[in-house]
């Protein structure tokens, strides 16, 4: 079962060129978007932690996990929050997947 707001694998393996958010196409280079913090933040969303769980294991404030997620969110194109976890968690998808179809 797929959530609503996630792309179906189909689409993401043949997709290159298919919109997902705005002027967000799949795959996207992740690290070409957002630095290496964002990008971390926005992985541990993805895996369902919260900002204070966040703050916690990254030893900094809720207020710097805030603003990392909403500068994340304005370099993807997103909606929101949620859309932003959606674009991250199927650009990291796709990327393993195809690792795993070229081993």
């Amino acid at each position: 079962m797929t959530a609503h707001f996630a792309p179906d694998m189909q689409s993401v393996a043949g997709g290159a060129g298919k919109a997902l958010a705005g002027n967000i196409r799949l795959p996207v280079n992740l690290s070409d978007r957002m630095t290496p913090r964002q990008l971390e933040i926005m992985l541990m969303l993805a895996e369902g932690k919260v900002n204070k769980q966040i703050a916690y294991e990254l030893d900094v404030s809720t207020a710097t996990v805030k603003v990392h997620i909403r500068n994340a969110i304005t370099r993807l194109g997103a909606k929101n929050r949620m859309n932003a976890v959606a674009i991250v968690a199927a650009n990291t998808a796709a990327f393993y997947n195809t690792v795993a179809w070229a081993a």
